[in-house]
């Protein structure tokens, strides 16, 4: 097959996902589907409760022997792989010049030997569930404003038994109220989309942006990232939609937080590390934010939430699962084929991940 381009695939996919691959060019591809040659790899790659987490389905039993395996990673020009996956590939994959990867961010490939390396490596980021997690984003915002998060509590708690009797939580009308999103990438802008749509004023930041910018991609202001605190004094929510690099650890601590409107509600469905989260609970417990929606923990794929956070007043939590739905938003199948014909053909490819930048 040397004429051809080997194309390994290391992930959990149909077989009709397998043959639109090999449709992109069907007489100069050789695509290979070999979850099950690598799975006994990977379970022993990552620990138990992480491998329990993401892989859920029995493969189908090895085919090949190690030598022929070995072999088949050798040949490959191109690879397909999702988290958790064959740690070494890179060093293995002695004629591989391209990985791609299904989800957005790449923080998963730090202290990997897949980070930084020279070959060429593809991400799925604007194309993986951005419309599912900003509809969660939305729905934050109304369950807050509308304080269902308060009345379900009662419920569960019984103190709906006499709801006269309760207090009635301060209610908000949405529109008219400002969003604020901090990274506009592609979850970003489906946010920002969606809470226009509801009569929202949108105000975001964005790395690329120098400068304070009148309407633009649908916004109503975008600031520069050195512009942050300022955001976020103007915002009744802010959704953190960024990617966890060095550059964006930590961004949401103490100081942003205290630079926010009294009684604002912080909403995260990208990373942990990007928020603080001592000091979010802190404000959580002090009055400072109303309410925080967070999709995702510190440290989620070694341990479980903090109690702490748990715990926290007017906190409601979801496991990492805001992308999900009844209808697949997950298109790195589409990135991937697209990038696949212009690797073919010798053309620059979409989502490169920029090491430096850490996307």
């Amino acid at each position: 097959m040397a004429d051809k381009t080997n194309v390994l695939v290391i992930y959990q996919f149909p077989e009709e996902a397998i043959e639109r691959i090999r449709s992109v060019a069907p007489d100069l591809l050789n695509v290979v589907s070999a979850n099950a040659e690598f799975y006994d790899e990977i379970m022993a790659d990552w620990d138990e409760n992480l491998t329990k987490r993401f892989i859920r389905q029995s493969p189908e039993k090895p085919k090949l022997s190690p030598e022929e395996k070995e072999k088949l990673l050798a040949e490959a020009d191109a690879v397909f792989m999702s988290f958790p996956f064959p740690k070494t590939v890179p060093q293995r994959g002695k004629n591989l010049r391209w990985i791609h990867f299904p989800f957005a961010g790449v923080s998963n490939l730090q202290n990997t030997p897949c980070w930084g390396i020279p070959i060429t490596v593809t991400s799925s980021r604007g194309y993986t569930n951005a419309l599912p997690i900003a509809e969660t984003v939305i729905a934050a915002a109304f369950a807050f404003a509308k304080r269902l998060d308060i009345n379900m509590q009662r419920q569960i708690s019984g103190e709906m038994a006499n709801p006269r009797l309760l207090p009635t939580p301060q209610m908000r009308v949405i529109k008219g109220k400002t969003m604020g999103i901090v990274g506009m990438g592609g979850i970003g802008r489906e946010v920002a989309q969606l809470a226009k749509g509801v009569g929202m004023r949108v105000v975001a930041t964005r790395r690329s942006t120098m400068q304070r910018a009148i309407n633009v991609d649908g916004v109503d202001e975008v600031f520069p990232t050195s512009q942050l605190q300022q955001m976020l004094a103007e915002c009744d929510f802010v959704a953190v939609c960024a990617m966890w690099t060095e550059e964006t650890e930590n961004l949401i601590d103490a100081e942003a937080i205290a630079s926010m409107k009294d009684e604002a509600y912080l909403i995260n469905i990208a990373r942990a590390e990007i928020v603080n989260e001592a000091a979010m609970i802190a404000a959580l417990h002090s009055g400072k934010l109303g309410g925080a929606f967070v999709d995702v923990w510190a440290n989620e794929f070694q341990e479980p939430p903090h109690p702490e956070l748990l715990s926290a007043p007017n906190l409601t939590f979801m496991p990492h699962t805001s992308g999900r739905g009844d209808v697949s938003h997950a298109f790195a199948l589409d990135v991937f084929c697209d990038n696949l014909r212009r690797f073919i053909d010798g053309e620059p490819l979409e989502n490169v991940v920029d090491w430096e930048r850490g996307y």
